[in-house]
């Protein structure tokens, strides 16, 4: 018990962290940067964080494989190389066409440097969630959450550093947030290596490059449903702020960013550590034919319902003091609140939405997923595109609400068509009253509470 409490522990210190530091310094990137600097920011960190979902399933793959007691450590470990392999030709490929690209179009030297360090921290960013993703599924959980941590902490702080002592421009900001993104690439890098020498000290792992492109190949087939299910995440998670930046003002795109990077922080901050940390858990009792399985699926659910919904809803009563105090003076409060009374509740249920995504992915029911979120986030898009063009952007955070209701409702139907996690839904069918009725007392205690206080 200590030992896993430990474990979630160190998941959470990786996560927190990393969402803790944007939490308390986009205010100040705002503030130093101003306005219209910080919009361009905020466009180009969602293209950012939008390529990094473009990774053809292999941190999804990598983690769930690396989790499986029927897959050898020698092959864990090959996977992972073959996975960086691929990820590394396809965005160093997007590298050189985009310096061809700037040669024939004369772009200028500021906007060149501006995409190149935008892909150095695009495929930093990959290599390391992949290797995150390994070091999760062969249980290495602190060490993954603390160098994660100290990755984010590092980039940020010297990021604002830079902006506000030595030179207040975007091009400085990059190169510092791509330096040490392409400086930890390595560090997770020598990380895993050193894991799987450890695991194979009487068996030495034999790499040949033939064998690397054949996993490589395999893996991309395998991925390619995962890579429009990533295609369809950029869709849904990014297009938003892409869409707010060509239709609304600047103001808006950066009060909308302000309000995401706040009402993420349920299913990025808290709920994604326990993803991480069960996932593993799940396929491991799974595969290696213990009963367990189950009892860990419905520890996941819970975990979801006590550190998620729970605190969400008796927080949501306080959110106006809540964000008064994270942005004090800044002009753009009120579009925050207002963005952000849709946003937060949206993202609880998101995360929420995370236990019938992991039981499907345990299933290894790709294709569905990949179809689903295929469907859906055309008509997401659609809509967004739709609202932003005519100036409808407050409807943009009740389709976040839509989308992960959805999810939750045609994901669960789905559980019921495999025989053992269709066991997992059913024990969380039965604690849904329960966790339905705590999760209402919540919100009425902090609603009452709020009253007092003001």
């Amino acid at each position: 018990m200590k030992k896993r409490i430990i474990d979630l522990g160190a998941l959470y210190v990786g996560k927190v962290g990393a969402l803790a530091v944007g939490f308390f310094l986009m205010p100040a990137y705002s503030l130093i940067l101003g306005a219209d600097q910080f919009a361009t920011v905020a466009f180009i960190l969602s293209l950012v964080n939008a390529a990094v979902t473009l990774d053809f399933g292999m941190s999804t793959i990598i983690g769930r494989d690396a989790s499986d007691n029927l897959v050898s450590s020698e092959k864990k470990y090959k996977q992972l190389q073959a996975a960086i392999t691929l990820v590394l030709i396809f965005y160093v490929g997007l590298f050189l066409l985009s310096l061809i690209y700037d040669v024939i179009s004369n772009n200028n030297f500021d906007k060149s440097q501006l995409q190149i360090f935008s892909l150095i921290l695009i495929l930093s960013s990959l290599i390391q969630n992949i290797a995150v993703s390994y070091l999760n599924g062969i249980k290495e959980f602190r060490v993954s959450g603390l160098f994660l941590f100290f990755s984010v902490t590092i980039r940020g702080v010297a990021s604002l550093w830079v902006i506000k002592y030595y030179q207040n421009n975007i091009n400085s900001f990059m190169f510092v947030q791509a330096s040490f993104a392409l400086l930890f690439s390595f560090v997770f890098i020598w990380l895993t290596a050193m894991y799987a020498r450890n695991e194979n000290k009487n068996n030495p792992i034999k790499f040949n490059s033939v064998e690397i492109f054949g996993i490589m190949r395999k893996l991309a087939r395998k991925g390619l449903p995962l890579l429009f299910m990533g295609i369809s995440a950029t869709l849904v998670m990014q297009l938003d702020k892409i869409a707010l930046a060509h239709f609304a003002p600047k103001k808006v795109l950066s009060a909308y960013y302000l309000a995401f990077t706040f009402s993420t922080i349920p299913i990025l901050a808290i709920a994604g550590p326990i993803k991480q940390y069960f996932q593993p858990h799940i396929v491991s009792h799974l595969t290696g034919q213990f009963g367990s399985y189950r009892k860990q699926s419905l520890n996941f659910f819970w975990s979801l319902v006590i550190f998620v919904a729970v605190p969400s809803a008796a927080g949501y009563p306080f959110l106006k003091f809540i964000i008064g105090i994270w942005l004090g003076e800044n002009i753009l409060i009120n579009q925050v609140l207002v963005f952000s009374m849709v946003l937060l509740p949206a993202f609880a249920i998101g995360a929420l939405s995370y236990f019938p995504s992991v039981l499907l992915v345990v299933a290894e029911d790709y294709k569905f997923q990949s179809w689903f979120a295929i469907a859906t986030s055309i008509l997401f898009a659609i809509i967004v595109l739709l609202a932003s063009a005519n100036n409808q952007f407050f409807i943009i955070p009740w389709l976040f609400a839509l989308y992960f209701l959805s999810v939750i409702i045609v994901f669960g139907l789905r559980c019921t068509k495999s025989q053992k996690i269709s066991h997992c839904l059913s024990d969380v069918l039965r604690q849904m009253p329960l966790a339905t009725i705590v999760t209402a007392c919540a919100y009425g205690i902090g609603y009452v509470l709020s009253n007092l206080i003001n």
